[in-house]
């Protein structure tokens, strides 16, 4: 697979298992996330290569590849029925994604996966930014998932 970005030719190799990260964010009480605050304290499932600090909710990328990341999220949305995350890359938006519903509803969600080209220490990590993600159900079931793996190592590059 070969890439060109800003006029860097990429060549990447598919790899199998290596980095990877799987974190559930469990109850915050009954306040939950603060909107425009970073998500952090994640329950960890799975973080091979430690490349997750589930204190932070920050994934740093140890090798400049692609990867490939999920969210799922269940929460109510704003006076206009929204639910918004954004992930940052860098601590810059990078993308934003919306769940819509009737206003003040509950149980918006938001599902989505996407692919990232990531250079070493490169990080990754989520902010709410409109609405409220659930926590304060009988069950304490979680109600967020954040995930990610390296899907192709970068292998040689050259600038064109």
């Amino acid at each position: 697979m070969h890439y060109y970005l800003a006029s860097i030719y990429f060549a990447f190799l598919y790899v199998v298992g290596g980095i990877r990260f799987s974190a559930r964010k469990y109850s915050e009480g009954t306040n939950g996330i603060a909107v425009n605050t970073q998500i952090c304290l994640y329950q960890i499932e799975a973080n091979t290569g430690n490349a997750f600090n589930f204190s932070s909710g920050v994934f740093t990328a140890p090798v400049t590849g692609i990867y490939q990341f999920g969210l799922s999220l269940l929460g109510d949305g704003d006076a206009n029925g929204h639910i918004i995350v954004d992930v940052l890359k860098n601590g810059y938006r990078e993308r934003r994604f919306v769940g819509s519903g009737k206003s003040n509803a509950r149980n918006n969600g938001i599902t989505s996966s996407w692919e990232m080209i990531l250079f070493e220490g490169n990080t990754v990590s989520l902010m709410l930014t409109t609405g409220h993600i659930h926590f304060q159900l009988l069950d304490y079931t979680d109600h967020l998932h954040f995930y990610g793996r390296l899907v192709a190592e970068k292998t040689a590059y050259r600038y064109n």
